[in-house]
């Protein structure tokens, strides 16, 4: 069942709703927890009843390990076998061929593997479920009741793609939910999120893949597209995808905050990120904190051994976490290699005394993730709007910084010609197109406005179309979409305002009048929406895929 689907918006979420109040109000507390677990289950099943079975085993086991690592004078060795059976599992669904194919090609063996249909969000419940049995290894204590342990794993706003909680952010909410009214301002609030992501994904990133596709169409069945073709399927992709798991994180958060939960925050404007390290804080920032507190810093962080090699190695594994193919592995591959680049950057800085040489230097890297336990000292991250300390080869920081949003955002454009291609060849020819290897086309109608200086560097194309691109009103969407991703306030800072102004104890006219109109336009959105969908369904999240 889709977040963005008519029966999901109009039975299920008022009935879930509904019955979880209704119990609420008889002080029915535990009933009312177990209700959700079991609308939870019931939005897993819908996709496909078999692998229910699937996940409350996986909860099941991990619940038991959890109070074995708790109770057992040899906590490590069954920390270990929880984490081998999670990934076990994850291997032999996600992986199995990939690794199949491998075998196949560097050796004489012919390996073939069964086909499976991927469990839908099964990286995202192993992974949660492996941070839950670490944490209790380190002392953190296991969940002793078994319903809350179900709910914290399949709570289906969290459930598919995300956000990746930890037990000790939600299990006490769940506890305490007793004796905590839930305010209409968190309601009101959770409603406005949820429909500002139900835009994002209906009214932008869906009508974003109708340019993104064919290009990438074309590529991975051996086109190869011009220059302003490549560039206007990687752009129109690169938005798509913002927009689409901006769009889910906004959904999930919002539909918690319905009950009176709250879940951290998993997406926060990454295309304003002046370096590819900041981005990696405002991109899925829920996965970035699993890879550092999981990965990066058991590897050895910036302590032992290479710390540019535990980067890589960390950004490589989070690559294929994405998917069994190489070209995620490239995709991890290369980010890696920015975040590496991005810290001896930071450091040649330092070094040079081109900064003052503390807040700047100090907070972009240490590791390329933001740090904050296991012998890796918090760093203090400034607020984006705050003014760098100083920059002394740069006078401009203002400038300074859009360069480095600009140059951000095209290195991060380019790299997701891997994450989307489905193969390596229409990766590469993505790229070539977008270097100019594969030569420039002009719409035939641009084209003879000047021909004399178009035919010095281009060719015409018939119509408004350019190649694969569907047409140059696309460019005009991808300007719109990215004026709303670069000088619009993100939907955190939205929500918090209208918190803020809702909850007011006295609001005055103007704060009435304002807040008014800001439901009057999510209601309009919502019923554009709605519209949208009953005529264009089952568009699926990209981050389903993962």
């Amino acid at each position: 069942m889709l977040f963005n689907s008519i029966t999901f918006i109009l039975i299920f979420l008022p009935s879930v709703l509904v019955g979880y109040y209704i119990l609420r109000h008889v002080t029915l507390f535990r009933l009312a927890l177990a209700w959700l677990s079991l609308a939870s289950l019931f939005f897993y099943a819908w996709w496909n009843p078999l692998y229910l079975a699937l996940l409350l085993s996986s909860i099941v086991l991990n619940f038991m390990l959890g109070k074995i690592i708790t109770c057992s004078d040899r906590p490590k060795l069954f920390l270990i076998i929880g984490i081998i059976g999670n990934l076990a599992a994850i291997g032999f669904y996600k992986y199995l061929g990939f690794f199949s194919t491998i075998i196949s090609g560097v050796s004489d063996l012919q390996v073939t593997a069964p086909e499976l249909l991927l469990p839908l969000a099964i990286s995202f419940f192993t992974f949660q479920q492996i941070a839950y049995l670490v944490d209790v290894y380190r002392g953190a204590g296991a969940e002793k009741k078994f319903d809350q342990f179900l709910l914290f794993v399949s709570f289906f706003p969290q459930l598919i793609a995300g956000p990746i909680v930890h037990h000790k952010d939600v299990a006490p909410q769940f506890s305490a939910l007793p004796y905590t009214p839930i305010r209409h301002e968190q309601i009101s609030s959770g409603l406005l999120l949820f429909v500002i992501g139900l835009a994002k994904k209906v009214i932008i990133a869906d009508q974003l893949s109708h340019y993104a596709t064919p290009v990438f169409s074309t590529a991975d069945s051996g086109g190869e597209p011009a220059l302003l073709d490549a560039w206007g399927g990687l752009l129109a992709y690169a938005l798509q995808l913002y927009f689409d798991f901006s769009g889910y994180a906004d959904m999930a958060v919002g539909l918690a905050k319905m009950f009176g939960i709250n879940l951290p925050i998993n997406f926060d404007s990454p295309y304003k990120s002046a370096n590819i390290v900041e981005f990696w804080r405002r991109w899925h920032i829920t996965l970035s904190h699993f890879l550092r507190d999981y990965l990066y810093i058991p590897l050895g962080g910036s302590k032992r051994g290479s710390r540019s090699l535990n980067l890589f190695v960390t950004m490589l594994l989070g690559g294929l976490w994405h998917g069994a193919g190489w070209n995620f592995v490239i995709w991890g591959g290369l980010h890696g290699t920015y975040l590496i680049v991005n810290h001896w950057w930071a450091q040649s800085k330092s070094l040079l005394n081109f900064t003052a040489g503390t807040s700047t230097s100090g907070q972009v890297l240490s590791v390329g993730f933001s740090s904050n336990s296991h012998g890796h000292s918090p760093r203090t991250v400034p607020p984006i709007s705050e003014k760098p300390s100083g920059y002394r080869l740069f006078p401009y920081p203002s400038v300074y910084r859009g360069f480095g949003i600009f140059t951000t955002f095209l290195l991060v454009s380019l790299t997701w010609s891997f994450f989307r291609a489905e193969s390596l060849d229409g990766a590469l020819s993505i790229l070539r197109g977008a270097f100019g290897l594969n030569g420039i086309n002009v719409p035939q109608q641009i084209f003879s406005i000047a021909p004399y200086i178009f035919s010095i560097f281009a060719d015409p194309t018939p119509g408004l179309s350019i190649g694969a691109f569907p047409h140059v009103k696309g460019f005009g969407f991808i300007f719109a979409a990215m004026f709303i991703v670069f000088f619009l306030p993100n939907s955190n800072q939205i929500i918090r305002w209208f918190s803020e102004t809702t909850s007011l104890p006295s609001k005055g006219r103007i704060d009435t009048i304002q807040t008014t109109g800001v439901m009057v336009i999510a209601g309009v959105f919502f019923a554009l929406s709605l519209k949208i969908i009953a005529s264009s369904p089952n568009s699926e999240f990209l981050y389903f895929n993962f």
